[in-house]
C-alpha cells in the first residue's frame, strides 16, 4: 500500500477508533472524557513493527505464535493503548489475512480491551518488591519467605 494511501486509511481509523475508546469502559468504568487522538506517526511505526514480527515467522507458525510475536512487537514499541488499539484495528480491518493472523490479532484486541484485569493482570497489578525484604508480590498476589517464629 502506498504511504499516501496508508496515512488516510490510518487516519479514517483513527477517528473511529478514538470515539470507541471514549466509551471503552476501563476496570468497570466508563471513561468521562474522550479519549486522546492517537499520533497517527506513531500509529504507523506500530503497524509496521508488527507487520515485521509477524512476516518474520515461519510458514509454520501458529495462531498462538503469531499472537506472542503480535504482543512482544507491541510491548517493544511501548506506547499507549489508544495506539496500540488503533494499529491493531487497522490490520484487522485489512483484507485477505491468513486465518491465523486473523485469529491472533483478534485475541490481542480482545485481551488488550479487558485490560487484563485480575490476578497477574498487566494493567492491575503492581510490580514486584524486594525493597521490604524477602517478600515477593506483584499482579494481586505474593508470597512472604521469612520464618514464622
Amino acid at each position: 500500500m502506498p504511504v499516501q494511501k496508508k496515512g488516510a486509511a490510518v487516519a479514517a481509523l483513527l477517528s473511529v477508533v478514538s470515539a470507541s475508546l471514549a466509551a471503552m469502559p476501563v476496570h468497570g468504568q466508563t471513561a468521562s472524557v474522550p479519549a486522546a487522538e492517537p499520533d497517527p506517526a506513531a500509529v504507523e511505526k506500530l503497524i509496521a513493527s508488527i507487520d515485521a514480527a509477524v512476516a518474520a515467522l515461519p510458514g509454520t507458525a501458529t495462531a498462538q505464535d503469531v499472537e506472542a510475536a503480535v504482543t512482544f512487537a507491541i510491548d517493544q514499541q511501548q506506547q499507549p493503548m489508544n495506539v496500540n488499539l488503533a494499529a491493531l484495528e487497522f490490520i484487522a480491518a485489512r483484507k485477505n489475512k491468513p486465518r491465523k493472523v486473523e485469529a491472533a490479532i483478534a485475541s490481542v484486541i480482545a485481551s488488550l480491551r479487558r485490560g487484563l484485569a485480575g490476578t497477574g493482570g498487566i494493567l492491575s497489578g503492581g510490580g514486584a518488591s524486594l525493597a521490604a525484604g524477602p517478600n515477593v508480590g506483584g499482579g494481586g498476589t505474593g508470597a512472604s519467605y521469612t520464618p514464622q517464629n
